[in-house]
């Protein structure tokens, strides 16, 4: 046994290759005290918010010999193809220690992706016709199928992702990580919803002939509301006034912005 402090981890660097589309980066670190004596770990704090980490118990006391696993976790929601880097700061009883964090995002591989110019255009045409026509026929392989049965991040990946975050996303299909107004968990459950209408964005709910059912829109807007933020406004505004626009009056998306009115205080 050594006779200093010494607390092993399995590596202090780890590295994960994404597949196209995938959400989450899963890490797990093994750690063992090696020292004479107990080790406590009281805190695990990550890089940014992207980034999660979970000791068994905090604070964790590990007895010597004893050994544990932390998992840890990076979400790769609006992040670009490439290298992404982030951190892991122990904080024991004998010191800090850091670990790294790697990995690999892949460029999306969608079914536009695979798709002739021409192809891809006609297929953009005939959305701009008729929204739901993604939902039928050879487009249900993609647009229906993929998502079946699935919920959150994993939906999105899957019924989202294929459009919102593909290199080869048409002009008229918008970045939802750089939206110009503000949005809110109603916001993003009308939109999945009911769509927006004369545009290539369908309803995707059952009820406007989609394939989504109540509880996979809910979780799919959750998802969106947790990951994708846009406030524009004041925090000294009321509630009343942080209504997304795409939403003020009937529903009806595009309207031009209401007459200022002044705020109540």
């Amino acid at each position: 046994m050594p006779s200093c402090p010494t607390l092993v981890f399995d590596a202090e660097t780890k590295q994960y290759d994404a597949k196209p589309g995938e959400m989450i980066a899963p890490f797990t670190f093994n750690l063992t005290n090696v020292w004479t004596n107990e080790i406590k770990i009281d805190q695990v704090h990550a890089s940014c918010g992207c980034t999660t980490a979970k000791l068994p118990q905090t604070p964790w006391h590990i007895p010597p010999g004893g050994s544990g696993e932390v998992k840890a976790q990076v979400n790769l929601a609006g992040k670009p193809a490439g290298l992404v880097v982030k951190t892991l700061t122990f904080f024991t009883s004998v010191g800090n220690r850091i670990v790294t964090l790697k990995v690999n995002i892949p460029p999306p591989n969608t079914g536009l992706a695979g798709m002739s110019p021409a192809d891809r255009k006609a297929a953009m045409a005939k959305a701009m016709g008729d929204a739901q026509a993604i939902f039928k026929g050879d487009c249900m392989k993609c647009h229906v199928d993929k998502g079946a049965k699935t919920l959150g991040q994993d939906l999105y990946a899957a019924d989202c992702g294929i459009c919102h975050e593909s290199s080869h996303r048409d002009s008229a299909v918008p970045d939802l990580h750089a939206l110009k107004q503000p949005t809110n968990l109603d916001y993003w459950k009308t939109m999945i919803s009911f769509g927006k209408p004369h545009t290539m964005m369908p309803g995707f709910a059952l009820a406007q002939g989609g394939p989504l059912s109540d509880e996979q829109i809910t979780s799919l807007a959750a998802y969106l509301n947790r990951t994708i933020s846009h406030n524009f406004l004041p925090t000294s505004m009321t509630n009343a006034a942080v209504v997304p626009r795409s939403l003020i009056g009937s529903g009806i998306y595009n309207r031009e912005p209401e007459p200022s009115a002044t705020v109540a205080r």
